[in-house]
């Protein structure tokens, strides 16, 4: 029988969702949820510029690129879930993936939002949109990226100028 697809989520992205999850052996509901908490599902911060699962996405990161767009964003996680995620999907194995390998800001609490989105979906509840503004980060982002390189270009040219002088 095949999975309801979410409403926020459109029927060409829902059969790129299943077909990893397949692949991976395990719920494309759980990268639904990922989805929805990281961006709603690409409405918000980087999800609006390809990062929807917000995979490879942080400040300094230099692959940030490699994963933007859906497909590549499926290409990092799926692996990493199948590989890390303790099955079955419950509220402490959405916590421990987020402390030990996910990796946001606040694991615990991603862990419950995720579960609770999850859960939601497996029962055919779509999740509320938050009326909480977003701050749009990608700009601020590029800054920073911006400034990492400066310096990481600016530390490689002192090396190359002063070598191991001491």
């Amino acid at each position: 029988m095949a999975l309801k697809r979410p409403d926020f989520i459109n029927e060409s992205d829902w059969f790129l969702v299943v077909k990893y999850c397949e692949n991976y052996n395990f719920t494309p509901y759980l990268i639904a949820a990922i989805g929805w908490h990281e961006t709603h599902w690409g409405k918000l911060g980087a999800g609006r510029y390809g990062w929807i699962l917000g995979y490879g996405y942080f400040a300094g990161s230099t692959v940030k690129e490699k994963y933007k767009g859906l497909e590549n964003q499926l290409k990092g996680a799926c692996p990493m879930i199948a590989k890390y995620f303790s099955f079955p999907v419950s509220q402490s194995s959405c916590i421990n993936f987020a402390t030990g390998h996910w990796k946001p800001s606040a694991p615990a609490s991603w862990g419950r939002s995720v579960y609770s989105i999850y859960s939601g979906l497996q029962k055919d509840i779509v999740p509320q949109t938050t009326s909480t503004e977003v701050a749009d980060m990608s700009s601020k982002m590029e800054k920073v990226d911006l400034i990492l390189n400066f310096f990481v270009a600016f530390a490689d040219k002192v090396k190359e100028v002063w070598g191991n002088e001491g």
